[in-house]
């Protein structure tokens, strides 16, 4: 069976190596380096990892795992019934097709936009780095968990950290969890603004609807945009992301979609561990082994610095603290989600446990 790829992130490269050995695998990637771990990302802008411990998988790992990969190839166009994927530098057969295609960053079009930086791929890192060593100081745009992370892993290292929100509340977590994460990133001289809807740029201060903000190097981190650009145009059905299934199928037979790019339901997952669990269930499914993913359970796992933060199963209105490091979320009278403070294996043995009463 041949399976073309089309994305050499985490989600594709996990496909990649659960099918090579019985499959003709070939990964089809715009970038022109190999896979390198996005997540790690934030480490190397801080100087906590080195460039070249991004990069797990040199070109001759892809050669020994049989693996076909084509860097610097931009897929164009899917011709679903031909069965063939159109390329800058040719056609591809395929009897499966796998969109891997991830996501852009989400940016902010206000004045002074251009001053902004993002962080999504090795290049936007590279940029970042140099700028942020220079001025020693940074601001981000955004509390989702990308914008933490890099919070916590600069203001270790000495940079000034400023963090915008528009909204009152981090990561879409309730007030008690919020003041718990502001107030260990605050112990590292994290300065947050939460609540603030963002003006302009002009010079070297962010100006919002209540104050103007001293910036001379600003990080944009508010979300991403699903890459659907190809599915769109090849008339695949798609909404904010690519439309699947529980299996991963897309609107046309043969064709799949992992990782960011897919939708469920209204949800898009978003992390890498969500990109190799699709992966993993993609591979059962196409190998003839009855699996679906519950897009609906969520399982993240976060670092802030120094202060780790899980986020399991489902987050409803009604929490109560069980001890000091472990929130639970209540259907009902059934725990049906946590989020776990410091303590990971707890975390990881929750997930366990709402797992198997689900």
């Amino acid at each position: 069976m041949k399976v073309v790829i089309v994305g050499n992130g985490p989600g594709g490269v996990e496909l990649a190596k659960q099918l090579s050995e019985e499959h003709e695998v070939t990964i089809v990637e715009r970038e022109t380096v190999p896979y390198y771990t996005k997540p790690m990302l934030s480490h190397y802008v801080a100087g906590l990892a080195e460039e070249k411990s991004l990069f797990p998988y040199p070109i001759d790992w892809y050669e020994k795992k049989g693996i076909k990969l084509l860097l610097g190839t931009t897929a164009k166009r899917i011709d679903a019934e031909k069965k063939v994927l159109e390329t800058d530098r040719g056609t591809l057969e395929y009897d499966v097709l796998v969109l891997a295609t991830g996501a852009k960053p989400r940016t902010l079009k206000i004045p002074g936009w251009e001053r902004m930086y993002t962080l999504r791929t090795i290049e936007d890192a590279k940029r970042l780095k140099g700028a942020v060593e220079r001025e020693k100081d940074l601001l981000i745009i955004g509390g989702g968990f990308i914008g933490l992370e890099i919070a916590g892993n600069l203001s270790k290292q000495g940079i000034k950290v400023k963090v915008v929100e528009k909204m009152t509340r981090l990561m879409g977590l309730d007030e008690e969890l919020t003041e718990r994460i502001k107030g260990e990133l605050e112990k590292h001289g994290v300065e947050f603004y939460l609540g603030r809807d963002v003006e302009r740029i002009e010079n070297d201060v962010l100006v919002t609807d209540k104050e103007e903000i001293p910036a001379r190097v600003i990080l944009c981190s508010i979300g991403i945009v699903p890459e659907v650009s190809l599915a769109k145009e090849s008339g695949l059905d798609v909404n904010r992301g690519i439309l699947v299934d529980k299996t991963f199928r897309t609107s046309k037979p043969d064709i799949y979609a992992i990782g960011d790019c897919a939708e469920h339901e209204g949800i898009i997952c978003g992390t890498a561990k969500a990109a190799m669990a699709h992966a993993k269930v993609l591979a059962n499914t196409l190998k003839g082994i009855p699996d679906e993913y519950d897009f609906h359970f969520r399982s993240s796992y976060f670092k802030f610095g120094d202060f780790p933060i899980a986020i399991v199963g489902e987050l409803t209105d009604r929490g109560e603290w069980i001890d000091s490091e472990t929130k639970s979320f209540y259907r009902d009278e059934k725990i049906v989600g946590v989020v776990v403070l410091s303590d990971v294996r707890k975390a990881r043995e929750w997930e366990e446990r709402l797992r198997s009463t689900r």
